[in-house]
């Protein structure tokens, strides 16, 4: 087994000539570890955040899951990796329950299970009311709270949450909170966790770990 769940050695991402999203990024972590990385919009985060999830492809470098390049991981069978974007993808004319149902046929869930599976996940999260409503209807709040959801219907090994608790008021952000909470904390306990995020504050309830990222690369702290 290897000693990192998630091993980023001498990273180097450009999507051009003049722009390099990430250079020189160097980061490890265990089993359990929960880490909020904090950067301005346009720092690097979510290009950080895709690369560990195999949504981008660095240029030199090597990005390790389990110690296996992440190109070559099997998300289905390997390691369980579930992705808060800040812009969730659904079905917009489909209802809160078949997206939900999708997502556990998606991951091969028998049929005798689901009915019951997304019942359970709409009372913990309590967004049982949105059920039928379609996801097109939905406002943004509901929408996060769905996504998270969705994410809760399976065990997860890696969690990444990019920067879904900003642009909301402070009754919302309480109940977004809660269902990361709750995403957070359900099995398996040794999840890693990264939270990507313009303010520490917005992390700091679930991580102790912080690091800066500027301009594609981590400093040791941000300017005031």
């Amino acid at each position: 087994m290897a000693e990192f769940v998630i091993e980023l050695k001498d990273i180097k991402l450009a999507y051009n000539k003049d722009y390099c999203a990430l250079f020189d990024i160097n980061l490890t972590l265990k089993k359990g570890d929960r880490l909020a990385i904090i950067g301005e919009t346009g720092s690097g985060k979510t290009a950080l955040l895709r690369l560990i999830a195999g949504l981008e492809k660095q240029k030199s470098g090597e990005c390790l899951i389990e110690g296996v390049p992440v190109s070559k991981v099997n998300f289905a069978k390997d390691i369980s990796l579930g992705y808060l974007s800040t812009k969730a993808v659904f079905f917009e004319r489909k209802s809160v329950y078949k997206n939900l149902l999708w997502a556990l046929k998606v991951h091969k869930v028998v049929a005798s299970e689901r009915e019951e599976r997304i019942n359970t996940i709409l009372k913990e999260y309590d967004i049982e009311s949105l059920e039928k409503e379609k996801i097109k209807n939905l406002c943004s709040s509901d929408r996060r709270l769905v996504q998270i959801a969705r994410m809760a219907l399976r065990p997860l090994d890696i969690i990444l949450c990019d920067d879904v608790l900003s642009e909301y008021d402070n009754d919302t952000v309480a109940r977004i909170k809660k269902a990361l909470g709750q995403l957070f904390d359900s099995a398996p306990k040794d999840k890693v966790i990264i939270m990507a995020s313009q303010e520490k504050e917005t992390c700091a309830d679930f991580v102790k770990e912080f690091k800066y990222l500027k301009s594609g690369s981590f400093v040791e702290k941000l300017d005031e």
